[in-house]
């Protein structure tokens, strides 16, 4: 016999139960749900905005971007541009100066900063666009490709030539000190 109090309990356990069931069928079926808890930290204000065509849409397109009209520059209007968003230059977050003390350290980033549009992709771990000038020093990649190539064939060539012209040290008959009568014998059989 179940006393009154477990079956309170039951009754209510069941009831969450149930709650929980329909919740998680809800945002697994319910497409708004998913999503809605997809976008969660996107908002619509962020989207950029047409083409600006005038240069009253011009500078307030950068004025909402926090750029000089002289700075701004949209995209090429081919048809594929992301609307009034701003051509920047891109950078990897890696050349940016590491003491300086950013609103989102992570990602070395301000508050309210405009960055690229592909943003993502020049991330610390993602590409650099001045890989050429950091890292190679400005140098064309066929002088890098050059000095590459030049070091393995410069020490075969030697290692060939070597092979071919045999360098030892020049040797002469051993000297006995004091070698006038004295006859040294060898353990080599005779001939």
């Amino acid at each position: 016999c179940v006393s009154r109090t477990a079956r309170i309990i039951l009754a209510r356990t069941r009831s969450l139960l149930h709650i929980l069931v329909v919740q998680f069928k809800l945002r697994i079926f319910n497409s708004t749900l998913v999503c809605r808890s997809l976008f969660v930290d996107w908002n619509i204000e962020w989207k950029p905005a047409p083409y600006p065509c005038t240069e009253a849409q011009r500078e307030a397109a950068a004025k909402r971007y926090g750029l000089l009209l002289s700075d701004y520059k949209p995209f090429e209007n081919d048809g594929l541009a992301p609307g009034d968003y701003p051509d920047l230059q891109p950078f990897n977050e890696a050349h940016r100066d590491p003491w300086e003390h950013y609103d989102y350290y992570p990602i070395k980033r301000n508050y309210n900063e405009p960055v690229p549009f592909y943003w993502e992709f020049y991330s610390e771990s993602g590409t650099d666009p001045n890989l050429q000038e950091t890292a190679h020093y400005g140098q064309p990649m066929w002088k890098l490709l050059l000095k590459f190539l030049l070091t393995p064939v410069v020490l075969f060539s030697f290692i060939l030539v070597g092979e071919w012209y045999k360098i030892f040290q020049p040797e002469k008959a051993k000297q006995y000190p004091f070698c006038g009568t004295d006859e040294h014998y060898t353990f080599e059989p005779q001939d």
